[in-house]
C-alpha cells in the first residue's frame, strides 16, 4: 500500500486503546478515552473486559461518545515473561488491540502495559518490515537545548548486536526527520566515552558500519548528551536506555521538587516563586512525561504505541494522540525506505558473529516460533 493510500484509510478509523494495561487499569485508561474523544482525538475502541468497561462508560455518561468496546478476556501482567505470557494468552487485550490493526479495524494500539509482551505480540501479529531484524521503542526526550533528542532502544532488546543497533540508527533517523523536522538528522552512539576506541566490541563495530552509511553520524556521544541535547537521535541497547529514561524522569523530578523546597523555605523564595510562576510552569510542562505520553515502537507493520505504566488520564491522551499522528503520517514507509537505502552499501558487509548485517533472518525466525503456541 502506497503511503498516500495507507494515510487516506487510516484517516477515520479508531485508535485502540488497552484498558487494562497499567498501574491505574482500567480507570486511567477509560477516563482517557472519554476526554481524547472530547478533545476531537475519537473514535477509540477500548479493549478490555467488555462487561466492567461498559459499566464504567455507562457510570460516567459517555455513551454518547465514539467509544467502542471490544472485549478481551485475559491480561498480560506486568511481571509476567513476555514470550510466555505471548504464547499462552492468545486473547489478551494486547492481542487484540494488534488484531484490530493488523485486520485494519484501528489505525494504531496504544498499551501501557507489559512492554516486552507488547514487542512480542506485534512481532507475531503485525510482522516486522523489510530488512528490519528487531523492533525498536523510540522515546522523544526533553532537553535543556532548542530540540528534544530522540533516543532508542527503550527497552524493547535488552541485548543487541552491532547490526541491530545500526538499524535503530537508520530508523530513528527516518523518525527524527518527521517528527523533528529535521532533514539530516544527527545521529549517536551512547557510550562511556567520546573516544572511538571506547564502548564494548559491540559498540566499536556498530560504530565502524554507521560510518560506512550516509547518515549524519557524529560518533560516540556521553550521557550527558541526553539531558543537554544537541544530537538528534542517541542510539543505545533497550537495557541501557529504559534505564536512561527513568534516571532522567527521576532527576526532573528531583530537581523540580527541590527548588519547590528551596523556594518554600523563606519569604524571598516564596515571592520569587510566584514571580516566576510562569517559568516554573514551562519548565515543568517541557519535562513531564505525560506530555509525551508514549514511545513508538518502529520496526513493525503496523502503528504501536508503548505508554508509560504509571500514565494518567492525561498521558493516554497524549498517547492517543502520537498513535494517531503516526498513522496519518507516512512513518512506515519512511522506516522500509531508510532500511532499503542502507542494505545495498552493507550486504557485503559480516560481523564479529560472521552473519550478514542486515540478514540475521534465521535467529529472528527462529526466536519467533519459539512465542507461537
Amino acid at each position: 500500500m502506497s503511503a498516500d493510500a495507507r494515510e487516506e484509510a487510516q484517516s477515520g478509523q479508531p485508535v485502540a486503546l488497552d484498558a487494562m494495561g497499567g498501574d491505574r487499569a482500567p480507570l486511567a485508561a477509560i477516563e482517557g478515552a472519554i476526554q481524547a474523544c472530547a478533545a476531537g482525538l475519537g473514535p477509540i475502541i477500548l479493549v478490555g473486559d467488555e462487561v466492567r468497561l461498559r459499566a464504567e462508560l455507562e457510570s460516567r455518561g459517555a455513551s454518547g461518545l465514539p467509544i467502542e468496546v471490544r472485549h478481551a478476556s485475559e491480561v498480560i501482567g506486568m511481571a509476567e515473561h513476555p514470550g510466555r505470557a505471548a504464547r499462552a494468552k492468545q486473547d489478551s487485550s494486547i492481542h487484540v488491540g494488534f488484531r484490530l490493526v493488523r485486520d485494519g479495524e484501528a489505525c494504531g494500539f496504544v498499551s501501557a502495559g507489559n512492554s516486552g509482551a507488547f514487542m512480542a505480540v506485534a512481532l507475531l501479529t503485525l510482522r516486522r518490515i523489510p530488512r528490519c531484524d528487531r523492533p525498536a521503542i523510540a522515546g522523544i526526550l526533553p532537553t535543556g537545548g532548542d530540540s528534544p533528542t530522540i533516543v532508542l532502544d527503550l527497552g524493547a532488546n535488552v541485548e543487541c548486536r552491532a547490526a541491530h543497533l545500526v538499524q535503530f540508527a537508520l530508523m530513528g533517523a527516518a523518525y527524527a526527520e518527521m517528527e523533528l523536522d529535521r532533514v539530516r538528522p544527527t545521529v549517536g552512539l551512547l557510550s562511556n566515552g567520546v573516544e572511538p576506541t571506547k564502548g564494548t566490541e559491540t559498540l566499536r563495530e556498530a560504530h565502524r558500519f554507521l560510518t560506512q552509511t550516509d547518515l549524519n553520524y557524529v560518533g560516540f556521544v556521553e550521557g550527558r548528551s541526553l539531558p543537554m541535547g544537541g544530537t538528534d537521535v542517541v542510539v543505545t541497547d533497550g537495557f541501557v536506555g529504559n534505564i536512561a529514561l527513568k534516571l532522567s524522569e527521576g532527576i526532573a523530578v528531583a530537581l523540580l521538587e527541590r527548588l519547590r523546597n528551596e523556594l518554600q523555605g523563606d519569604w524571598v523564595g516564596a515571592l520569587g516563586a510566584r514571580l516566576m510562576k510562569g517559568a516554573f510552569g514551562r519548565m515543568q510542562h517541557a519535562f513531564d512525561w505525560v506530555s509525551t505520553g508514549g514511545a513508538a515502537l518502529l520496526g513493525v507493520d503496523g502503528i504501536g504505541v508503548v505508554a508509560h505504566g504509571s500514565s494518567t488520564p492525561e498521558a493516554f491522551v497524549s498517547a492517543i494522540a502520537l498513535a494517531r499522528k503516526l498513522a496519518s503520517s507516512s512513518l512506515i514507509d519512511r522506516l522500509g525506505e531508510a532500511l532499503q537505502k542502507a542494505a545495498a552499501p552493507l550486504e557485503s558487509q559480516t560481523c564479529t558473529t560472521e552473519l550478514p548485517l542486515t540478514r540475521i533472518e534465521a535467529q529472528i525466525e527462529a526466536e519467533e516460533a519459539q512465542l507461537k503456541p
